[in-house]
């Protein structure tokens, strides 16, 4: 899961390649509802049927298991505040049903039409009164 970055897990840097959450495990044929919040390097938690199971948090580049890559993709000790989302298991079968993404920034105001209450970073100029 984190093999080509390092973390602060429980306020300690961590570089781990796997870190077990405190989710449960699910036997059998069942959806569960995964969801990941990410507020850039700063905060990643990640809710499995809505319970918060790990969070971790200033994520950065590194780890030695990336070979014959381009250097310039992979700045060693430097934030990871943006990317590519991938989707994968390790070695089991597994099935999406379903992949939302929601954009965090937009009009904080209440005012406006299209206020969320969800939004973490505030755009001014996309408000609608």
């Amino acid at each position: 899961m984190l093999a080509r970055q390092h973390i602060e897990y429980q306020g300690e840097f961590n570089d781990t390649h796997c870190i077990n959450s405190t989710s449960p495990t699910f036997d059998g044929d069942q959806w569960v509802v995964t969801e990941v919040l990410v507020l850039g390097d700063e905060k990643i938690v990640h809710y499995i049927n809505g319970e918060a199971v790990i969070e971790y948090a200033n994520t950065t580049y590194g780890g030695g298991v990336v070979f014959g890559h381009r250097p310039e993709m992979k700045p060693d000790g430097e934030p990871i505040g943006e990317g590519y989302i991938s989707l994968q298991s390790e070695g089991h079968p597994i099935q999406f049903r379903r992949v939302e993404l929601l954009n965090l920034k937009g009009c904080m105001d209440s005012e406006a039409s299209n206020y969320k209450s969800y939004f973490v970073v505030g755009d001014p100029d996309s408000c609608h009164y």
